[in-house]
């Protein structure tokens, strides 16, 4: 089982000579927790039972609780249900045949797989615990299921079923994945969690100083995940904070220019998706503003800072969370295998959909933006901030809240996550770099 490593232990970080104090950063833990020190947690911990099981990301799985057995029981009712059965059997017919894992093409690993194999996937995920190198683990391959796969994503989300002792006809699976990814942020807040905390701190490395470490240490992952900017280190220079007209990063994130002329239903080039931006606002009085506007997509990764910070000074006029799905990126290629994550001919359409929430900033001299922080796959909770004593969520017609750019709004739970900006028209044209500074990132021509 390997022994519990002391707390109190210097390190080093590899090629940095940087030094932290592992007291500072990991937080006490029971005695029968396990670090990956010996030979033998190197190895898979893995089920065979599954026909996806060579996908399942190596490491420590540690044991369910209750509530995920329960959990798992229920799945397995519904999936004992021939319409289930049948729905998903249809899905797996219209899979893509090919997908592309780490840069090379290969068969859809749901290929030939039975509705059993997909209860033995979420059985596994339940407890996967991520490190640095797998921290889309389960997200990806499930994307496979529904990657321009209709079925898939009906099965998902849409099919209504009625299992064992229901009464009534429900979105059964789309319901069982809510609780399961509720269930699963609960785990990622336990101490359990925490397991390779030191991977990640080795991840991280020096900029470790940029955030704030609780007293007793990171005691859960999504302590670490979410965890502060330490605005005493000043990390994230706002850019002339003074100048209104100078907009800043909401997030640490890939930019992508998504349209420059909306509508309340634009069309984007290359593949005639279409993006809601009425829908994206739930209905908001303030869509209507941005017709004819520019939308930004702003998208982090699992390893990236996940907090959401104002990208303009104004007034927080209006701030709400909107329910929606967890499951269903059908262009997931191009957010998970392409450096350019969330180009213009991506599918943003899905993003109506998607759990998220939006904040609008009414400005003094550039009118309103609109910050739309989006849950994808997996993220069990986005969370509001408080400035002064009021939460970011401002509820219509509420109390306007000023608010300084890079003040931050608020944070999302582990999983993958997207900010979109939009911007009246004529507000945001281009943006401005001088000679020798970062544009962007490159990959490989498409062939």
């Amino acid at each position: 089982m390997g022994a519990t490593r002391a707390h109190g232990k210097n390190r080093t970080f590899p090629s940095s000579g940087f030094q932290l104090s592992q007291a500072s950063c990991l937080a006490p833990y029971p005695q029968q927790t396990r670090f990956m020190t010996q030979p033998e947690l190197l190895q898979p911990t893995l089920s065979t039972s599954s026909a996806l099981s060579k996908f399942f990301p190596e490491g420590y799985y540690p044991p369910h609780t209750p509530q995920m057995d329960r959990l798992m029981a229920e799945l397995r009712v519904i999936a004992a249900n021939p319409v289930v059965e049948a729905a998903y059997n249809d899905a797996i017919a219209h899979l893509d045949p090919f997908v592309m894992e780490l840069g090379t093409q290969q068969e859809n690993p749901w290929t030939g797989t039975s509705i059993d194999d997909f209860v033995n996937y979420f059985d596994k995920w339940f407890t996967f615990l991520p490190q640095p190198s797998s921290g889309l683990g389960f997200i990806v391959p499930l994307t496979f299921l529904y990657l321009n796969n209709p079925q898939g994503f009906y099965f998902l989300n849409k099919l209504q079923s009625k299992s064992g002792d229901a009464t009534a006809y429900s979105a059964e699976v789309f319901n069982w994945t809510v609780r399961f990814i509720k269930e699963r942020g609960h785990f990622m807040d336990s101490p359990e969690s925490i397991y390779y905390l030191d991977e990640w701190l080795k991840f991280v490395g020096p900029s470790i100083k940029d955030y704030i470490v609780p007293p007793g240490g990171y005691q859960t992952f999504n302590e670490f995940f979410a965890r502060s900017l330490n605005l005493a280190n000043n990390p994230r220079p706002i850019a002339d904070p003074d100048d209104d007209s100078i907009l800043v990063a909401s997030a640490d994130t890939e930019i992508n220019f998504i349209e420059s002329n909306l509508t309340l239903k634009t069309t984007l080039p290359v593949k005639t998706r279409e993006i809601n931006v009425a829908e994206l606002l739930n209905n908001s009085t303030y869509a209507k503003r941005f017709v004819g506007g520019t939308a930004v997509s702003c998208v982090l990764m699992p390893t990236n800072y996940h907090r959401y910070h104002a990208p303009v000074t104004g007034q927080l006029v209006e701030g709400m969370d909107v329910p929606g799905i967890y499951n269903g990126i059908m262009d997931g290629e191009h957010w998970f295998n392409e450096g350019n994550i969330g180009e213009s001919d991506t599918n943003f359409s899905i993003f109506e959909d998607f759990h998220r929430a939006y904040f609008i900033i009414q400005t003094e001299k550039y009118g309103c933006v609109a910050i739309i922080p989006v849950g994808l796959n997996t993220i069990s909770a986005i969370h509001p901030s408080v400035v002064g004593n009021a939460s970011t969520y401002v509820q219509p017609g509420g109390t306007p809240i000023p608010v300084k750019k890079g003040q931050e709004l608020g944070h999302f739970a582990y999983g993958g996550s997207l900010n979109i900006l939009l911007f009246e028209p004529g507000v945001l044209g281009s943006l401005s770099v001088l000679m020798g500074q970062r544009i962007g990132s490159l990959s490989a021509p498409a062939k």
